[in-house]
C-alpha cells in the first residue's frame, strides 16, 4: 500500500531523515517508534508533502506521491492527524469534521457564494456523514459547541474524525495518545482497531506509547537519527539490541 525507499532529507547540515524506509501492507497497522528528533514525524511530513525530501521515493497504491502537488495528496487516499493539534478553535465540533470531507465532495466556489441547491445538497451529505462519525467516535454530545475549550481528549477524537471524513485509505496517525490518560490510551487503542476494521484502512502510527504501539500494531517499524535501525513484528523489535540501546542506553 505505501512503499517509502531510501529518503534523504536535510535542514542545512542537519540530517533529518538518512535513506529511511518502510512499507505498509493493505489493511495493516504499521507502528513507527524512535526516540525525540528520530526522525518520525519528519517522514510523516514527506509523505503528506508537508517536506520534499533531497531524494528517496515515496509510492502510494501505485501513486509517486513525489510527483503529485500538495494538495493533491489527500485525494490520493492518505490523510492525517497531527501531534499538535491543528483544529480550527473557533468553529464547531460538526464543522471541524465537515472540512474533512471537502476534498471529496466540494461545491464550486460561485455555487457556496449563492447558496445554489447544488452547493446545499453537498453540505448536507458531508454533514449527515460527519454526524454519522461523531456519532461512532462519541462525539455527538459536543457536535455544536466550539473546539476550542473542549478537553484534549475529546480534541484527539475530533481531528481523528476529520481525518475519516476523506474517507482515506492510508491514515497515519502523529502521536495520537499525547496527553492521554492511561484508561484513555486503553480506548484509543480498541478504536483504531475498530475503526480499521470497519473502514478497512491501513495505518502508520507514530507513537510513543509503547503499550499502545505493540498492542496493536501487525509490524513495527523503529528509528533513530534519521535511520531504520529494525522492522519487524512488535516481539522482534523489542528485543532488538540496538532498539533496546536508543531507548534505555546500553549500561540499563
Amino acid at each position: 500500500m505505501l512503499e517509502v525507499r531510501e529518503l534523504l532529507l536535510r535542514f542545512g547540515g542537519v540530517t533529518a531523515l538518512n535513506q529511511a524506509g518502510l512499507t505498509v501492507a493493505d489493511n495493516e497497522i504499521c507502528g513507527l517508534i524512535g526516540p525525540n528528533g528520530a526522525g518520525k514525524t519528519s517522514l510523516f511530513n514527506c509523505v503528506t508533502r508537508v517536506y520534499r525530501p533531497d531524494s528517496g521515493s515515496i509510492r502510494f497504491d501505485g501513486t509517486d506521491l513525489l510527483a503529485l502537488r500538495r494538495h493533491r495528496i489527500v485525494h490520493s487516499g492518505v490523510a492525517r492527524t497531527f501531534q499538535n493539534l491543528a483544529l480550527f478553535g473557533s468553529l464547531t465540533v460538526m464543522d471541524n469534521t465537515v472540512v474533512g470531507g471537502h476534498s471529496r465532495d466540494t461545491p464550486r466556489l460561485l455555487g457556496a457564494m449563492i447558496s445554489w441547491p447544488g452547493g446545499r445538497a453537498a453540505r448536507r451529505r458531508l454533514e449527515s456523514e460527519a454526524w454519522w462519525l461523531l456519532e461512532e467516535l462519541d462525539l455527538t454530545d459536543v457536535a455544536h459547541r466550539p473546539a476550542q475549550g473542549l478537553p484534549f481528549g475529546t480534541l484527539k477524537r475530533v481531528e481523528l474524525a476529520r481525518a475519516l471524513m476523506s474517507r482515506p485509505s492510508l491514515l497515519l496517525l502523529d502521536e495520537p495518545a499525547g496527553g492521554l490518560t492511561h484508561s484513555e490510551v486503553h480506548d484509543l487503542g480498541e478504536l483504531i482497531v475498530r475503526l480499521r476494521r470497519q473502514f478497512g484502512f491501513s495505518v502508520l502510527l507514530v507513537e510513543h506509547h509503547m503499550g499502545l504501539v505493540m498492542g496493536i500494531s501487525d509490524h513495527v517499524v523503529a528509528m533513530d537519527f534519521g535511520k531504520v535501525i529494525a522492522d519487524g513484528t512488535p516481539d522482534e523489535v523489542q528485543r532488538c539490541p540496538e532498539v533496546v540501546a536508543s531507548y534505555l542506553g546500553r549500561a540499563a
